[in-house]
C-alpha cells in the first residue's frame, strides 16, 4: 500500500498539509503572545510608573484636532545644549531629567544623550528620541528636538473639538506614566487641577 492510499485510509493528513496547520498555530499563538505582552506592558505602565504632570502647548492650531486624537505639544520636546557639546545624531535617545516646581507641573532641570550616572531623590528621567538637532543657538549649543511618544492622545468620541479648545486657551495639561526605563504614556489629562480624563487600564 502506498503512502497516499495508507493517508486515505486512516483519515490522516498529509506531512506537509499538516506542518502547514502546525506552523499556522504557531504563527497565531506567537502574535497573541506578542499582542498580550504588549497590552500588559502598557498596562503595567499606567499603574506603576510614576507620574509627571507637564504643561501642554498648542503646536499647529491647523491640526490639533485629526479625527479622533489630538496633537500635544510640550516645553520638554525642546532642549538646548551647552555651548560646544556635540549635536546628537536624528533617531538617538535622549534622556531628560524632570523636577517638579512649585505646582503641579514639572520642569526640565537637565538633558543628556546618555542615561544619566545619578539622579537627585524626587526627579524622574524621561526617555525620548531626537527628532533633529540643529547647529549651535545664538545662546547656547545646539538645540534638539525630542519625542518622547506622547505627542498624539486619542480622545473620546463628541470631545475632540472642546479638548482643541482647551490646548489652544493653554487651559489642559498631560499626566504622564514614566517607568525606570524612562518610558513614558499618558495616563489622563488635567484641567485648573481636575482631572477631564483618565486612560483606561485595558
Amino acid at each position: 500500500m502506498t503512502a497516499a492510499n495508507e493517508n486515505a485510509s486512516t483519515g490522516s493528513a498529509p506531512p506537509t498539509r499538516r506542518n502547514l496547520w502546525l506552523a499556522i498555530i504557531a504563527l497565531a499563538l506567537g502574535q497573541a503572545a506578542v499582542l498580550g505582552w504588549m497590552i500588559w506592558d502598557r498596562a503595567s505602565l499606567l499603574a506603576n510608573g510614576r507620574e509627571v504632570v507637564l504643561d501642554v502647548i498648542p503646536v499647529d492650531p491647523r491640526s490639533l484636532f485629526r479625527g479622533d486624537y489630538v496633537i500635544l505639544g510640550y516645553d520638554i520636546s525642546r532642549y538646548t545644549l551647552p555651548p560646544g557639546t556635540e549635536a546628537p545624531r536624528q533617531g538617538a535617545p535622549f534622556y531628560v531629567t524632570l523636577r517638579k516646581g512649585s505646582g503641579d507641573t514639572w520642569q526640565t532641570v537637565a538633558g543628556f544623550s546618555t542615561p544619566p550616572a545619578s539622579v537627585e531623590p524626587g526627579d524622574v528621567v524621561i526617555r525620548g528620541k531626537v527628532v533633529y538637532a540643529s547647529a549651535d543657538s545664538a545662546g547656547g549649543g545646539p538645540v534638539v528636538s525630542v519625542s518622547y511618544g506622547i505627542e498624539s492622545f486619542f480622545v473620546p468620541e463628541g470631545t475632540g473639538r472642546e479638548l482643541e479648545h482647551m490646548v489652544r486657551d493653554k487651559k489642559i495639561s498631560a499626566v504622564i506614566a514614566v517607568n525606570g526605563s524612562g518610558e513614558a504614556a499618558i495616563k489622563g489629562l488635567m484641567s485648573e487641577g481636575k482631572r477631564v480624563y483618565e486612560e483606561p487600564l485595558l
